[in-house]
């Protein structure tokens, strides 16, 4: 590992300041669980480490009715995987952070961190992404609001500058009789990396009978997560039944741009994109019906 200057800032502006100063010279650490293994393989070779872990700011996991749930950047994944307006407003969401790791791993991990180094197979992505989670990055120059499906380029890589800072995700207040659902494909029990994964948020109307609103994510399928908008219109506006999740399988399928690798064949997980999603979104639905 090549030697760096460790700075720890407590602001963010400080945190800002230090990015700009040192600019394409520095990692910012706001966990380490990745990015320690990454300095250890000479994948990073920074001159500064800027560990944001401290910066309260960044720590923020705060629901509001109206606003909806704040995550800092810096927020622990454990801390996620167990809050209680997370588990009751956004189920998903914690089953994607609870995915991750072991619990040692997810008590120091960040949501951000997990974003930022920005892996295809990551488990919370998908769950965020179907919650139309909106990223707030800032530098020196100012802030940006970017929608976290748009935040990633390619595997590794994000819209993030060399001089900014993903400060927070905001995630829009549930509409009533919403809820969702994250499943995975994996090789063994615990602490294994997606093949697949699904995650489904879904808001019923009155009677229980017709979707709403519908949002669908992939990942591990594609250099980048998945949005399926085709199996969303299919959804929206109809009864659930077996030939309409059987349409919405099928275009999350199509979507999917899966790799063979040795841990399982591109046609192999496209056929699981299709089955996972029908699952998916039935058991979303069936959340959505007990939702206040």
């Amino acid at each position: 590992m090549k030697d760096f200057t460790y700075l720890a800032p407590s602001t963010v502006a400080e945190a800002l300041g230090l990015l700009a100063e040192h600019q394409g010279k520095a990692k910012v650490l706001a966990g380490g669980t990745d990015l320690m293994l990454q300095l250890q393989d000479g994948l990073f070779t920074p001159d500064f480490v800027i560990d944001v872990r401290r910066i309260p700011e960044l720590n923020t996991l705060e629901f509001d009715a109206q606003a909806g749930l704040t995550l800092g950047a810096a927020t622990a994944l454990r801390r996620i995987e167990t809050s209680q307006v997370v588990l009751d407003k956004y189920p998903h969401l914690a089953t994607g952070a609870r995915e991750i790791g072991s619990i040692q791993i997810r008590n120091l991990g960040s949501v951000g961190g997990n974003i930022c180094t920005a892996t295809p197979s990551a488990d919370i992505i998908p769950s965020l992404v179907s919650l139309e989670a909106v990223a707030r990055i800032a530098s020196v120059r100012g802030e940006r609001a970017v929608p976290l499906e748009s935040f990633f380029t390619g595997v590794r890589k994000t819209v993030l500058g060399p001089d900014e800072l993903l400060v927070d995700l905001k995630i829009p207040a549930p509409a009533p009789r919403t809820s969702g659902v994250y499943i995975k494909l994996y090789t063994r029990p615990a602490m294994d990396l997606a093949m697949v994964g699904v995650a489904a948020t879904i808001t019923l109307g009155p009677g229980d009978s017709v979707i709403r609103r519908a949002t669908v994510c992939l990942g591990a399928v594609a250099p980048t997560p998945i949005r399926v908008r085709e199996a969303e219109q299919l959804l929206e506006g109809q009864a659930v039944t077996d030939a309409l999740l059987a349409q919405a399988g099928q275009a999350a399928a199509r979507a999917a741009r899966p790799i063979s690798d040795v841990r399982a064949s591109a046609e192999y997980r496209r056929e699981q994109c299709d089955l996972m999603t029908r699952r998916a979104i039935r058991q979303a639905v069936e959340r959505a019906k007990n939702a206040a």
